[in-house]
């Protein structure tokens, strides 16, 4: 696959900007669907994936078939490792408009729309399969796509950020009282933040691209990300503990401007729509794959445990007492799908 436009380089971002402001001024001028000059629309899309990592391999997949797909008459440009902003930069470019499409993080997206928190509840899904179930149900999420389209967000789709472990610098976690007193760097996620409150840590929002950085100099203890995330970022060099908790789950909604969506032909929509679902497809593959193969890894280079989850269920109970107040609707909604095929993803 050609990845001849795609960059990550932070030397280029003038060059990206300006970029988007070309792709959105061609199509200010009422739903033009090809350049004035004939050349293909440009669309510039942002994540803060690394390279290797599952999202950054699978854009650039959907950036070869959202081409393909179309004719020729799209040009996507992908600029990972947050080099158009962090994740809430991006996402929030994205709903005003100024930046065409993100494949983001969960955290962001629910600031924009807050109910979508609560996919992250703490051991909602035994695994990512489980979760994939009810993502995958539109019953469940169009709810959410109703409330991001309100928003200034077109969704495609929701791909897989997996289940979360605990790495940290300090000691092995075996039980919830060895994660209290932690400073631990989570997302811009209030359900991450509510969890880890919960366990008695001091959780510290950062950007990701911030926290090798932060874990080497010891500005924080620990972190949490599935470990398909930590090798990508190398987090295992600044680390000694990792616990396989797998204390929530998270995806990755792919959302592309409204406005720009508007802009687009019949055509273009369903070449972008079908590109983002074979992308999300290969993109989960990866991330099973790839989380076999570094768990396998880091039982050389990390300290592992696998603490008792039900230790963990008990400590954050509280987090569903919280969550159901806030959004008693939704709740209910996804922890009754979630709770339906539970049986059919245990053991």
């Amino acid at each position: 696959m050609s990845t001849k436009k795609s960059t990550g380089s932070p030397l280029k971002f003038a060059a990206i900007a300006g970029a988007v402001a070309l792709a959105l001024t061609a199509c200010a001028g009422g739903g033009a669907t090809a350049s004035k000059s004939g050349a293909p629309i440009r669309l510039i899309l942002g994540h803060g994936a690394a390279p290797g990592n599952p999202r950054s391999v699978a854009a650039l997949e959907f950036e070869k078939l959202a081409e393909q797909k179309s004719g020729g008459s799209l040009d996507i440009q992908i600029v990972g490792q947050e080099s158009v902003g962090s994740d809430s930069e991006m996402m929030t470019s994205v709903a005003a408009g100024t930046l065409d499409m993100t494949i983001n993080s969960q955290g962001p997206f629910s600031t924009v729309v807050p109910e979508a928190a609560l996919i992250g509840l703490p051991f909602l899904f035994e695994n990512s399969e489980h979760a994939y179930s009810v993502l995958d149900d539109s019953k469940i999420m169009d709810e959410l796509s109703t409330k991001a389209k309100a928003k200034g967000l077109h969704i495609l789709g929701y791909w897989d950020n997996g289940m979360r472990d605990i790495t940290n610098s300090k000691h092995p976690i075996n039980t919830p009282a060895d994660v209290s007193g932690l400073k631990i760097r989570t997302p811009d996620d209030p359900m991450t933040i509510s969890i880890f409150k919960a366990l008695h840590a001091n959780p510290t929002p950062m950007a990701f691209g911030e926290l090798y950085l932060a874990l080497r100099q010891g500005a924080v203890d620990g972190q949490e990300n599935p470990v398909v995330n930590i090798k990508s970022a190398k987090l295992q060099e600044v680390q000694d503990n990792l616990a396989v908790t797998g204390h929530k789950y998270e995806m990755n909604p792919f959302v592309v401007s409204a406005t720009r969506w508007s802009s687009l032909s019949d055509d273009q929509k369903k070449a972008i729509s079908e590109a983002a679902k074979e992308a999300q497809t290969m993109q989960r593959k990866l991330m099973n794959t790839q989380t076999d193969a570094i768990y396998a890894e880091f039982k050389s280079v990390l300290k592992i445990t696998h603490p008792n989850k039900d230790a963990f269920r008990t400590a954050t109970a509280g987090v569903y007492d919280e969550w159901e107040t806030k959004y008693p609707e939704f709740f209910k909604k996804i922890t009754s799908a979630a709770n339906a095929n539970r049986a059919s993803f245990q053991g």
